[in-house]
């Protein structure tokens, strides 16, 4: 990998980093997020001001509304989960989805799966098992299954199936994106990203003014705009520099070398925010950098 794609995806784990921890620092994340994503849908309105839509068909916009309704159930999930967990300890499992991904597709879209896939899926497991472990390995077990059935811990594991179905349906539409327009690879990323932002951020929004109180929206609103422009372009960033790197590199390396940002935000949570068991997240956290560098091997 070349030294400027290595310092953009660097980069992108910043941004996607950086829009996590303003969505765990918000008072509210699940107004913020509302807010973040309108932020987005402006910046896509922009986008395509001057876009051909003569290139999209039936078939890609499907794909695209299916994935910005996964993407709705995502950032509900995730927003949930920040709302009452530690950012050190939802992040982490969010992002084991990229070795999950692909035990999916081999289930469903008929991909071959590799001996490093299946014991990169061991380190991963090892690693969720490790967040829950307390001095007692039977314990530890009992304790991941109560999680899974807890009333907030449940919206981690919630938010990583999210990102598991959203992946595989996002692979499917840039698969089929790419066969309608091959020469415009970075143009295609940052389109679909603007296409499924839209239905995501508007089933979202519908949600959240049907469910909770319209001043206390725009109460938080109004005090953490800046914030939520700062995450909108963070967002924006963190996605749209990974597309423009996978148009010369090879995917595995791009996701190995993004989770990365696993660590950067367990050292954010625990050293910085003084969240507990720093040690034991951290070493989570690495076996799931390991898991995925070994399905990339």
């Amino acid at each position: 990998m070349s030294l400027i794609s290595i310092v953009l995806v660097l980069f992108s784990c910043l941004c996607h980093a950086y829009w996590n921890i303003l969505t765990r620092s918000s008072s509210n994340s699940l107004f913020f997020s509302g807010l973040k994503g309108t932020g987005i849908v402006c910046l896509g309105a922009l986008f395509f001001l001057d876009y051909d839509f003569q290139m999209m068909d039936s078939a890609l916009i499907f794909w695209a509304t299916l994935s910005g309704v996964l993407h709705g159930f995502y950032i509900f999930c995730l927003s949930r989960a920040y709302r009452s967990e530690d950012i050190s300890y939802v992040y982490p499992i969010a992002r084991s989805a990229p070795v999950f991904v692909p035990l999916f597709a081999f289930l469903l879209l008929g991909e071959r799966l590799s001996p490093n896939a299946l014991l990169a899926v061991v380190l991963i497991v090892s690693a969720v098992y490790l967040l829950h472990f307390d001095g007692n390995w039977a314990q530890g077990w009992s304790n991941l299954y109560q999680a899974i059935l807890h009333k907030n811990l449940r919206w981690a594991y919630w938010t990583l199936g999210m990102v598991v179905a959203y992946s595989l349906v996002d692979k499917l539409g840039m698969d089929h994106f790419f066969m309608l327009s091959p020469e415009n690879g970075l143009h295609n990323g940052a389109a679909f990203f603007f296409m499924e932002s839209v239905v995501c951020f508007f089933l979202y929004n519908v949600y959240l003014f049907q469910t909770y109180e319209q001043s206390e929206i725009m109460t938080l609103w109004k005090n953490e705009w800046r914030k939520g422009l700062l995450g909108a372009i963070a967002t924006l960033g963190s996605y749209g520099l990974i597309c423009g790197v996978l148009q010369f590199e090879e995917v595995s390396a791009v996701v190995s070398l993004r989770q990365i940002s696993v660590c950067m935000v367990i050292y954010w949570g625990c050293w910085v925010k003084q969240e507990p068991f720093g040690r034991e997240r951290m070493a989570a956290g690495l076996l799931i950098v390991a898991g995925v560098v070994l399905m990339a091997w």
